[in-house]
């Protein structure tokens, strides 16, 4: 005689959730979001990467989004403006990914610098924006032993700098060279909550992961996660269930490429052999 197949306990699956997000790092895609939607936080981060301890923020947002009407859309991780109107890109990615870094950062400039470009009778072009993108990962993708390379740009072999406002840098959490930003890409990897050395960026971190407050924030983003996932996978006509919703949720962390194949086993409750050939299967779509 089989027993009575009852739902997912409630409770249970929301004590997970929560766990699972405390253990979240800042190349977490989900954390990230949750992390730099405070202003406090973003400015901490851009005033170190930058270098200018001035830095005032107006206005920031995550996970914005540029569209195209006849060419590839482009989703923004951390878009932020300063006082002076400057503009900041935060990029950041958990793996090399295999993708050409040098031309998406190309691609990515050149839609926001257009996109911000108000129109008007600008023929002196004085108002493009000056704009500072930062790419930042877990690995060294260069592999030249840096922990910050800074695109620098000269006409010809001349002391003079070109300065056209955009300014280009990767960073990595993988080379220690024991400077402040490499400080800052070691907290990224850990975010502990415990860990209060990154001023505001520590303390909205120490909030989400806890207070009361902060956990419930943090469970009901990653419950959106799911949510999403069982959209995706209702749109795409799969059979609804707990393990077509996590595998769809699954699909869409593969594709945002910001976790671990272990992270995304692990948050969904699929096999690890399951994701790797998820994995397998986008990349041959």
């Amino acid at each position: 005689m089989s027993s009575k197949q009852y739902p997912e306990s409630l409770i249970r699956n929301r004590e997970r959730l929560i766990e699972k997000a405390k253990q979240l790092n800042l190349f977490s895609d989900a954390m990230a979001k949750m992390v730099f939607t405070n202003s406090g936080a973003c400015e901490h981060v851009l005033r170190i990467l930058s270098g200018i301890d001035s830095l005032v923020i107006k206005e920031n947002r995550t996970q914005m989004v540029i569209n195209k009407f006849a060419s590839k859309d482009i989703i923004m991780d951390v878009l932020v403006e300063d006082a002076n109107n400057k503009l900041y890109e935060m990029e950041i990615q958990k793996s090399d990914g295999k993708i050409d870094h040098a031309r998406r950062m190309l691609y990515y400039s050149s839609s926001i610098i257009g996109s911000y470009l108000p129109k008007g009778k600008d023929k002196k072009y004085k108002s493009v924006p000056d704009l500072y993108m930062f790419y930042i990962t877990e690995p060294d993708i260069w592999h030249l032993g840096c922990t910050c390379y800074c695109v620098n740009k000269r006409l010809n072999n001349l002391p003079m700098k070109y300065d056209d406002g955009l300014h280009m840098y990767y960073v990595n959490a993988e080379v220690n060279d024991g400077s402040s930003i490499a400080k800052l890409m070691q907290y990224f990897k850990t975010a502990e909550a415990d860990d209060l050395s990154q001023g505001k960026l520590s303390k909205h971190v120490n909030y989400l992961k806890s207070t009361k407050e902060g956990k419930a924030a943090m469970c009901e983003f990653t419950e959106r996660i799911f949510s999403e996932g069982k959209a995706e996978g209702r749109a795409e006509g799969r059979a609804e269930g707990e393990v077509s919703a996590n595998y769809a949720a699954a699909k869409r962390m593969l594709l945002k490429g910001n976790n671990s194949l272990q992270d995304i086993a692990e948050f969904t409750n699929l096999p690890l052999s399951k994701i790797q050939e998820l994995q397998a299967e986008l990349k041959n779509a």
